[in-house]
């Protein structure tokens, strides 16, 4: 068997409640849970996933508690994972098929509930998300699957952000999907806190639904950024060979497009145009004085899709195991957009070369802010973190030799609820050492990015997505 990085290692082990050795000193008011989604399983039936995007979902918990750390971890067993235990196959994923009828009655039938991408609380429930509309729901406390958060609604849609927004001034969560068919639409719809349900926002036609992973959102618009990685839906239903994402196609042509809805009326009120670039994750968004400030990590074209299939990432198949993960793949850039509502032109502006999956403050969300922390890139041997001042560009960086750092998340300091204290707090992140072949869990300080302690996972974490700090699962 080759020996892969451990990042994209199957990991068989589940643990469930193991204290775990700390080093440093976790702050005793961190109390509550870290929840993280990634894929864990990268073979199914003796046959490799193709894309990173595909390995089935593991959940991982860290539990805070007076400086203590515990970890549990557990597949979710879903639909696609006892199909995958049991009989073998995994399709209809991002990128790896199951050939043309499998996909034909995915798109018309049952989509995958492989959520592998993120976690959020939605409607009093704990779900797993990913790029399809099946939320499955979990337990906080064991992590175990418990079916399908469903809607009794007639909004269609067959891809979805897993990256969903909570609006706390508002009382609800917003997102949206993307409807295949004669008439392609996206949809953007929000799910008020008092009741379970989802009350459409907004709507529009498209030609070529394009490949949308996040969203922008202010108290007063949604802005949908539209790459030209677009796709047309016909392409789905016809025979012939590969996944969801290799159906679509670099349009530069077409330009990059912001649609600028207005929350309380649907009406779109902008949609300007400019120079293409693509990107997964925005960062944060605010209303500004002739329109919305949008921040996002941008790549010049769609090559970081292709860039994380497992060929790519693993250098071949005669990668030896100190192989550089991710060779090759492209630089992330934060970039700030400026997105007029009265017909002018967008604005761009470089803010810091060699992010990902960023993060801010949960109380910064849809409003003016400082600081964002990401992943940082673009260092052989290595990724390290960064919190980085989006209004001057200085940053404050963590790296260690041999480790992998994961999307960093800010917890607050409970006792600057309700300041303008940004930075209060601290940021949770995943790491690997690929020479050890272990996991930990590091604590930075917000403000310094001093690391404050690390926890000690006695196995390797498969490199992950996405999570979210729950305050109130203290169990």
């Amino acid at each position: 068997m080759p020996a892969y990085s451990p990042g994209f290692r199957s990991l068989d082990a589940e643990r469930d409640g193991l204290e775990l050795a700390v080093e440093g000193e976790i702050p005793a008011w961190l109390s509550g849970s870290l929840v993280r989604n990634g894929p864990a399983m990268f073979e199914v039936g003796g046959r490799r996933v193709e894309h990173w995007f595909d390995g089935l979902a593991m959940l991982h918990k860290f539990r805070f508690a007076d400086g203590d750390v515990v970890y549990s971890n557990r597949f979710l067993r879903t639909d696609a994972y006892r199909k995958a235990v049991e009989e073998g196959t995994l399709s209809n994923q991002f990128a790896t098929s199951g050939g043309y009828l499998e996909r034909l009655r995915s798109f018309v039938g049952k989509p995958t509930d492989n959520a592998n991408v993120n976690v959020a609380r939605l409607d009093g429930e704990y779900v797993a998300l990913t790029e399809t509309p099946r939320r499955v729901r979990f337990d906080p406390e064991t992590l175990s699957a418990r079916g399908d958060l469903a809607y009794e609604d007639d909004l269609a849609g067959h891809h979805v952000t897993a990256h969903l927004q909570h609006d706390r001034e508002a009382g609800e969560t917003v997102g949206y999907m993307t409807e295949f068919g004669r008439r392609n639409r996206y949809h953007v719809y929000g799910v008020p806190d008092d009741r379970p349900e989802r009350v459409p926002l907004a709507s529009v036609e498209v030609d070529r639904p394009a490949y949308l992973h996040s969203f922008a959102l202010t108290p007063r618009h949604v802005v949908l950024v539209e790459p030209p990685y677009v796709v047309n839906p016909l392409r789905f239903l016809l025979p012939g060979g590969g996944g969801f994402v290799d159906h679509f196609e670099w349009r530069p042509e077409r330009g990059t497009r912001f649609l600028v809805f207005d929350r309380s009326s649907g009406e779109r009120v902008a949609e300007p145009r400019t120079n293409p670039f693509f990107f997964f994750h925005t960062v944060n968004a605010f209303e500004s004085d002739d329109g919305v400030v949008v921040d996002l990590v941008a790549y010049d074209d769609a090559a970081i899709v292709d860039d994380l299939f497992m060929a790519a990432v693993e250098g071949g198949s005669g990668a030896s195991r100190d192989a550089e993960p991710f060779p090759n793949a492209a630089e992330g850039v934060l970039a700030r957009f400026r997105v007029p509502l009265d017909g002018g032109e967008v604005e761009r502006r470089t803010t810091y070369r060699g992010l990902e999956l960023p993060r801010v403050a949960p109380a910064a969300r849809t409003r003016p802010y400082r600081y964002a922390y990401g992943q940082a890139t673009g260092r052989r041997g290595g990724n390290g973190l960064a919190k980085v001042d989006v209004e001057t560009g200085e940053s404050r960086e963590w790296w260690g030799e041999a480790k992998y750092a994961g999307e960093p998340i800010f917890v607050p300091d409970p006792e600057t609820e309700g300041t303008s204290d940004e930075d209060r707090g601290v940021v949770l992140a995943p790491v690997l050492d690929v020479e050890t072949e272990r996991s930990m869990l590091l604590v930075l300080d917000g403000e310094t990015f001093a690391e404050r302690g690390r926890a000690h996972v006695p196995h390797h974490i498969p490199f992950g997505f996405h999570g979210e700090f729950f305050p109130e699962v203290t169990s």
